[in-house]
């Protein structure tokens, strides 16, 4: 039996990661490429949180996993949705567009092709989604397409960059019927395999982005998750390194034991503190 055990604590550089979110400026739902190629709006980057393995492992279920389903779903089915645009689409997105582009040339912030493509794009969304993944699907469609078309934009005037927008925008809404049906075969796998994914990442690293209830990154995406959404909707990154390790010494010296534990700061972000018991 181990006995006259004294206690001390110390501090050791074990990495876990802090993000405190600041708000920069206005921005709409934007692509974010290491965040597992999710498009997320504005209001949801403003509930984004860094959670630890316990509160990891229980926001890792199907439920949160829609968005990056949607994600790699798309993708996957770009191959069998090649729907062109209609010319219909394209002369009514026109006559829009090039109003809500002179209109904001008007403002403060340009207007540029793949801001114009979005929205016309998410407009057909909400008519035409009603429940379920719909509208994650939709919206990931839409990104590609028009990423697709506005890329390589590099026209100011209105007309003309509208006419690119609008080759986006009716590209997405020509195959979102495709998409969906392709998705929903093997959505709910998607999910079930997506949320043990979460919970493996949760128990390795310790941590996970997570933004309005939908799961982000984890492991090696972190960092750069983090920069992509200081990078598209302005908020401020805090990155933090910093572990507790709390080892009980005996009176020849040894120290024995291991166990992990979450822990917040005092401005409420949260970090993974781990307390060490070691053989030495």
């Amino acid at each position: 039996m181990k006995t006259n055990m004294n206690r001390r604590v110390v501090l050791v550089g074990v990495g876990a990661l802090v993000i405190t979110l600041g708000f920069a400026g206005e921005a709409s739902a934007n692509w974010l490429e290491h965040c597992n190629g999710i498009v997320l709006e504005l209001d949801a980057a403003a509930s984004c949180e860094v959670l630890t393995t316990e509160e990891c492992n229980v926001e890792c279920a199907p439920a949160t996993m829609e968005k990056i389903c949607a994600s790699r779903l798309t993708t996957s089915c770009d191959g069998g949705c090649t729907f062109e645009a209609e010319i219909e689409c394209q002369s009514g997105c026109s006559t829009t567009c090039v109003t809500d582009c002179t209109a904001q040339e008007e403002t403060e912030t340009p207007p540029n092709c793949m801001g114009l493509c979005m929205s016309d794009c998410q407009q057909d969304c909400n008519t035409t989604c009603v429940g379920g993944p719909c509208r994650s699907q939709c919206a990931q469609i839409c990104s590609a397409d028009c990423r697709e078309q506005c890329d390589d934009e590099t026209e100011v005037v209105c007309e003309p960059m509208c006419d690119t927008a609008c080759s986006g925008s009716c590209e997405g809404i020509a195959n979102v019927e495709c998409q969906v049906s392709c998705q929903t075969d093997v959505f709910t796998e998607c999910e079930t395999e997506i949320t043990q994914e979460c919970k493996d990442d949760c128990e390795t690293t310790g941590i996970a982005i997570f933004c309005d209830s939908q799961f982000m990154a984890s492991a090696s995406d972190l960092e750069a998750c983090a920069s992509d959404i200081e990078g598209e909707f302005g908020f401020s990154l805090d990155i933090s390194i910093e572990a507790e390790a709390e080892v009980e010494v005996e009176a020849d010296g040894n120290a024995w034991g291991c166990s992990m534990a979450p822990a917040t700061d005092s401005h409420g972000s949260r970090a993974g503190l781990l307390s060490l018991f070691l053989n030495i």
